[in-house]
């Protein structure tokens, strides 16, 4: 007899190796039932696609994290975050922020992020060996995301700390860890404190003063909507691009012939972006709640219930991507894939994490290309539903900084 099939996304041994459970979940329990932490999972990417384009049955008021769900309440959202609401209150909140944080202004900020992805490089270049997530890809998303917001140099490394301590979480345990909590609350704490001069004064050319300007439909962004908009941007797209550069680092590195043909061919770049995020997501799962009763492959779902739509597990689904579907390709090119999300909820930072992507890897393989990673001593990040690494050395030719090849 096989041993018995158990999910628990907080458990260590499946950050470590989540790709056999999923498999098993997709084909023996497509509607998995939690009993002990009282969740739906589902894993093939039909039913996770149809779940988030059905945001009338799968709600995001109840929250989108599993440790944070709560009874659904469309018209008073608890959080003022557009990823914690469903229309219309997403709808008004999304337009406005979609009207100054475009795809052109993100495309606006290449040369800004090269600078800021090459000043870290630049740390560690002549030494030939780096921590890659404590150095280079840990550091530098924080930077861009201080650009856009005009977070003062001086804040940034305690901000990067509480952004990573406000996501981990104890092996198998659905509980928020205090240090967590008192994390999460200081960042909240701090742009509540600094929200107005951040609009203001010498940044009145900067996102912010431009958030606090844009009016739709004669609806101007509240206070506590730009205080959730930033610590959105500060844990989803600070923590997410960390993550996916060192994805791709580690990843490439266990792929060395891919390696080759992206440092031979930099046009590729975009793919390996595209294929890291669908073969291994920064984001692995999204909570949903149940506002109607529902059957899936058989099993009753009633309202109320909460649902993991496991992006994971979808994105190595071989009923979409084929037989070679848990295989790493960055030619694979796929028409689609979920790891920005779908629908109404898609990602709105998808252009800026891969214009980061690309831009990292794009440095990184120009400048210390032939690194080779520690696997014996790299580190996993335990998160609930972020993936990646907390530690990741490497070590290769040591170059020269940028500053000294110019001088």
């Amino acid at each position: 007899m096989g041993q018995a099939l158990v999910y628990n996304p907080y458990a260590f041994s499946v950050h470590d190796s989540p790709y056999e459970t999923y498999r098993r979940l997709r084909d023996e329990a497509p509607a998995y039932w939690n009993d002990d932490l009282r969740f739906w999972a589902l894993s093939r990417f039909d039913d996770v696609l149809e779940a988030f384009r059905d945001f009338d049955t799968y709600s995001s008021a109840g929250g989108v994290a599993l440790e944070a769900r709560r009874p659904i309440d469309r018209a008073n959202p608890v959080f003022q975050q557009m990823i914690d609401m469903d229309p219309p209150a997403h709808t008004a909140l999304r337009a406005l922020v979609s009207r100054v944080f475009t795809p052109r202004r993100v495309a606006g900020m290449e040369d800004e992020v090269r600078r800021i992805v090459n000043h870290y490089i630049d740390t560690v270049i002549e030494s030939g060996h780096c921590d890659l997530m404590t150095d280079v890809a840990g550091c530098f998303p924080m930077d861009v995301i201080s650009a856009v917001l005009g977070i003062p140099e001086a804040d940034r490394d305690m901000l990067r700390d509480r952004a990573d301590r406000g996501l981990v979480r104890e092996d198998g345990s659905m509980e928020i860890p205090q240090e967590a909590v008192e994390a999460i609350f200081e960042v909240i704490a701090y742009f509540s404190e600094n929200l107005d001069r951040r609009g203001t004064g010498r940044l009145r050319d900067g996102l912010l003063a431009d958030l606090l300007d844009v009016e739709v439909d004669g609806r101007k962004l509240t206070g506590a909507e730009l205080l959730g908009f930033c610590t959105l941007l500060v844990f989803a797209g600070f923590e997410t691009t960390a993550k996916l550069v060192a994805n791709a680092v580690e990843l490439l590195s266990r792929h060395p012939d891919q390696r080759a043909g992206l440092i031979a061919d930099p046009a590729l770049i975009p793919d390996a972006v595209e294929e890291v995020v669908r073969f291994h997501s920064s984001t692995q799962y999204m909570h949903r709640t149940l506002t109607r009763d529902v059957e899936m492959h058989g099993q009753p779902m009633r309202e109320g219930d909460s649902v993991l739509l496991l992006i994971g597990a979808a994105n190595q689904d071989e009923r979409e991507f084929g037989p070679t579907a848990g295989e790493f390709d960055i030619l694979r090119r796929p028409e689609r894939h979920l790891g920005f999300g779908y629908g109404i909820h898609f990602c709105l930072g998808a252009a800026l994490a891969r214009l980061e992507g690309r831009v990292a890897l794009e440095e990184i393989h120009r400048r210390m290309g032939d690194y080779a990673v520690d696997h014996d001593n790299k580190v996993r990040f335990h998160s609930g539903n972020v993936s990646g690494w907390k530690s990741l050395p490497i070590s290769f030719t040591p170059g020269r900084r940028l500053e000294s090849v110019k001088a």
